[in-house]
């Protein structure tokens, strides 16, 4: 039985090789078409889309390892019935039963194997691909800024008489920030940096020194402040998609996933009146000192804390992760069994394939 096993063993590894491969070809060929476009249509260096292309992978593997835990032992045992090698086995007093070991064995690797797919590299996969998402908008937007010039950035445009692309040190800039609600405001400051934070999927611009022109309800306002920042959301500087600034559930590992729940489950039962509410002293008092340290993001001035439903929903979302991440592993063992009364076959007097 050990020799059975293991050349039962080493047929089951060798057609699961084969299927996983192939399976994981063609669910990567299907991306490729628009993953290339982002050297063609965007410019987009080679190395960033190399780490996009391996961020995919175990995205693909997570569908690709079920099926070819399934279709692994399907090709083993077709095989071994085509070649009579069953019939052999059984005639000399093994019967099918026994054969289960061996693809119990195979069914628990695989089950291994797409456990440690889903918690380690599925979010690592699409952590990677967000961040690499980010960095590509991040320069395509920022890198190309060029001094002495009016820049678009989509919600605001941008002039410094000195700009360093290394670095992000700003000199003498303007800023013709255009809000939500249709008007607009010039920002100016001698000074100011240029820093992403990838964390956040948001680009800061650091202002220092300065001074905030704008219109609102028919007065003109003028604010000198010391310290100013800007938050801009990279998927709107030039129209781009796929950046977000909150962080999928699927980019969390276990143990964040599990603090996510528990934070959100606090939130939903934190009662109305232990809300945590704005220092409404602290706002008059920013709006008559002159050098106070302002924030400002492009946005939203103040957003709004979540909703009851949007937390819920956030909780759904993150339930139904944590499921996922055990259903589809443990699913690979139960097409394991499956595969093996699938792929034998009654004798007959000739071979077929297909």
């Amino acid at each position: 039985m050990k020799i059975l096993s293991r050349y039962i063993l080493r047929e089951l590894f060798t057609y699961f090789s084969i299927t996983l491969f192939i399976f994981t070809g063609v669910l990567f060929t299907m991306r490729v078409l628009k993953l290339t476009s982002l050297i063609v249509n965007k410019g987009v260096l080679l190395s960033q889309v190399g780490m996009v292309f391996l961020a995919v992978v175990p995205a693909f593997l997570e569908i690709a390892v079920p099926l070819a835990a399934l279709l692994g032992p399907i090709l083993t045992f077709a095989r071994l019935s085509g070649d009579s090698e069953v019939i052999v086995i059984r005639a000399s007093g093994v019967s099918l039963f026994q054969l289960i070991r061996p693809v119990l064995i195979f069914g628990v690797f695989v089950t291994l194997l797409a456990l440690g797919v889903s918690h380690v590299l599925k979010p690592w996969g699409f952590k990677t691909l967000s961040n690499t998402l980010f960095e590509i908008a991040r320069t395509k937007s920022t890198a190309g800024l060029e001094p002495g010039v009016f820049n678009d950035l989509g919600q605001i445009i941008l002039y410094g008489e000195e700009i360093d692309s290394k670095s992000g040190e700003m000199k003498n800039v303007l800023i013709d920030e255009r809000t939500p609600n249709g008007s607009s405001r010039v920002i100016l400051a001698q000074e100011g940096t240029i820093q992403p934070d990838p964390e956040n999927r948001a680009i800061n611009f650091n202002l220092r020194n300065g001074e905030i022109h704008e219109e609102a309800e028919g007065k003109y306002i003028l604010t000198r402040y010391v310290s100013n920042q800007i938050v801009l959301d990279p998927s709107k500087l030039d129209g781009s998609e796929g950046v977000q600034k909150e962080r999928r559930v699927r980019e969390l590992y276990w143990s964040e996933l599990r603090e996510e729940k528990r934070s959100i489950r606090e939130l939903l039962n934190t009662p109305p009146d232990l809300e945590i509410t704005p220092d409404t002293d602290q706002e008059q008092g920013e709006e008559t000192l002159l050098e106070e340290t302002a924030t400002e993001d492009v946005s939203a001035q103040a957003p709004p804390p979540p909703t009851e439903e949007e937390l819920e929903s956030r909780l759904r979302r993150v339930v139904f992760e944590m499921h996922t991440r055990f259903s589809l592993p443990f699913a690979t063992i139960l097409l394991a069994l499956i595969g093996m009364p699938l792929g034998i076959q009654s004798p007959r007097s000739q071979k077929t394939w297909g």
